[in-house]
């Protein structure tokens, strides 16, 4: 496996076609945008080539940089809030986004819906703010339910202010101990063990004087907005006739809305994963050049998806001056992007290699030696037939089940590199007397000591070796040969490398050299 061939492509169209172009490229998925103004300032940008289309080449003197004139947050915003309304969650569905559309049209049924959503749930936020208003006042109201006088006259007094609230257990024994110096009459109304509520009037002479004493005892006093009259127990009746009007009219704007949500939620849908896939052609229109008329396009590509691309714009095609250049066609300095493509077996470690960083467009891809060194190291180290099958069973679940493809891919396939391992070790489980043969032998590691580390340094030593030529060989295509030769990955790191190498297995099994090893060990150092 290895990088795959790049060229850069150009495309010219008309400014009518941009959006549906640049959906089609997004939905390829194969072509990786730059910027265009910046390419046509280092004149990477043939157009002159395009002669036969003479309006885009003299338009091509009054380029600009693309600017949006989309307020797609605003958009989204209204989305999420019916989203909010409804109580849904928001997905894509790639139906929605690959047939033809047109999003202009999609935001004008978008703002009906969310006008007729709006005020449906303004009024049902309005009635339950309402409700839960009186439902306080009524509970208010039931701790003097029993007295005999018109709230109208009582709250409303000339020089007394009235005043009900709660008072903790431990606020009220500092107020019962201070009596005397309190300029009100405090009346206990209602008693439970961890508050008290307490009415208190207050002469308003010394209602400023109070406030700062009730503050001090974290007074929490009841609120009363609305108008009243008559005696507490007539004020309760009224607020009970009144909260089951509301009630009754919540209730039919929840069915209202519930109608709406079942009929418009596939529409919902539509629009938020149109509205995912505007923001990429923006984003991707965000390296777009254009002029009044034209727009251009340039990026990178992979050889091998150029005839994806053709049958993903299909008609537009013809409407598009596209041309292709190679690496060795555009300036110097230039560095294409990397697109690494490997089979299905290593594919999945392609993410392990790009944690230490992505091998420039001229190097080897070096997934394919690091997937399977690590397959086979990871089963040398941990093969056991019970255990690499249960790696291999939790990859599935999580390629299938969970969608973590990467994770599940690299678990199920190291989990069948452990299982052909245990085999080999005769393990199940940590079991090495359960596996019986008739064909061979198995190589119990405890009772192998010797020749499984032996094994593990020449597999090192060939690895190493590998990793050597890896360096020479990309050095070689990037023409560094300065680091191919002195480095020390170079030549004459492997040289010393495999110099000392052999000095250590000359000296442990005394064997004689034509160079004595103390001067092969005096040339190392």
């Amino acid at each position: 496996m290895a990088v795959k061939k790049m060229e850069m492509i150009n495309i010219v169209g008309h400014m009518d076609d941009v959006d549906e172009v640049a959906k089609r490229i997004i939905l390829s998925s194969s072509v990786h945008m730059t910027s265009a103004i910046t390419e046509i300032k280092d004149n990477d940008f043939p157009i002159l080539k395009a002669k036969d289309n003479m309006d885009a080449l003299i338009d091509y003197y009054y380029i600009k940089q693309y600017a949006s004139e989309k307020n797609l947050p605003e958009i989204e915003k209204k989305i999420d809030a019916i989203y909010e309304m409804f109580g849904n969650s928001k997905k894509v569905n790639a139906e929605y986004i690959n047939e033809d559309y047109d999003f202009t049209e999609d935001v004008k049924k978008l703002n009906e819906l969310y006008e007729l959503v709006k005020g449906s749930y303004s009024r049902l936020t309005e009635l339950n703010n309402k409700y839960n208003n009186m439902m306080e006042l009524k509970e208010y109201l039931s701790y003097i339910k029993d007295i005999d006088v018109d709230l109208s006259e009582l709250l409303n007094m000339k020089y007394i202010d009235v005043k009900v609230g709660t008072l903790s257990s431990y606020d009220m024994d500092k107020l019962r101990k201070n009596y005397e110096n309190i300029s009100a009459l405090v009346f206990k109304i209602y008693r439970d063990k961890d508050y008290t509520v307490v009415m208190l009037f207050i002469p308003k002479t010394v209602e400023q004087e109070m406030q700062r004493v009730l503050i001090s005892l974290n007074f929490n006093e009841f609120k009363i907005t609305t108008k009243l009259e008559g005696t507490p127990a007539n004020c309760i009746d009224s607020i009970e006739k009144s909260t089951y009007s509301i009630k009754q009219e919540a209730d039919s704007i929840k069915s209202k809305l519930g109608d709406l949500e079942e009929n418009n939620k596939d529409e919902i849908e539509k629009y938020y994963s149109r509205l995912m896939m505007e923001y990429k052609i923006e984003e991707l229109k965000s390296n777009v050049a254009c002029t009044n008329e034209f727009f251009y396009l340039t990026g990178w590509i992979p050889s091998y998806k150029k005839s994806e691309l053709s049958e993903c714009l299909g008609e537009y095609e013809s409407k598009l001056i596209l041309i292709y250049k190679d690496v060795d066609e555009v300036s110097e300095g230039v560095t294409p992007p990397t697109c690494m493509k490997n089979n299905r077996l290593l594919r999945p470690f392609e993410s392990l290699v790009k944690l230490y960083g992505v091998p420039s467009y001229s190097e080897l891809d070096p997934t394919s030696f690091v997937g399977l060194t690590y397959m086979l190291m990871f089963g040398a180290m941990f093969g056991d037939v019970g255990q690499g099958l249960v790696l291999f069973i939790m990859g599935l679940i999580f390629s299938r089940a969970k969608k973590r493809t990467v994770v599940g891919g690299m678990l199920s396939r190291l989990g069948v590199c452990s299982t052909i391992f245990g085999f080999i070790y005769g393990s199940f489980f940590g079991f090495e007397d359960v596996l019986k043969y008739r064909v061979f032998k198995p190589i119990h590691p405890m009772a192998n000591i010797n020749f499984l580390l032996g094994a593990a340094i020449v597999v090192g030593i060939l690895m190493l070796t590998v990793g050597y030529f890896y360096n020479f060989i990309n050095s070689y295509k990037v023409k560094d040969i300065e680091n191919g030769i002195f480095s020390k990955n170079g030549v004459v790191g492997l040289v010393f490398y495999w110099g000392l190498l052999y000095a250590i297995y000359a000296g442990v099994k005394g064997i004689k050299t034509f160079i004595p090893l103390s001067a092969i060990v005096l040339i190392l150092v």
